[in-house]
């Protein structure tokens, strides 16, 4: 996965829980398809709850863009029906 998305200047600001997170987000879901994701996402949301945090929609969208540079254009797709 490129890692062009940690030099986005909207994570600069970002509480460092929340970047590391992200980075482990990014890591676990790389490859993996649209279904596979999903889950990682909720369960990533879910810690950040269980610490009083949770991903502005800008940060959601950064991380869903990263993770879309490794799907095939048909899964891009659907990731916009499904999200």
């Amino acid at each position: 996965m490129n890692q062009n998305w940690k030099n986005n200047p909207r994570l600069q600001a970002i509480d460092p829980k929340k970047l590391e997170i992200m980075e482990f987000l990014a890591a676990q879901c790389q490859g993996k398809s649209l279904e596979m994701i999903l889950p990682d996402l909720m369960a990533a949301s879910s810690r950040l709850a269980e610490q009083g945090l949770s991903f502005t929609n800008a940060e959601t969208a950064i991380i869903i863009d990263a993770l879309k540079e490794d799907m095939s254009p048909e899964e891009q797709q659907l990731s916009l029906i499904h999200i």
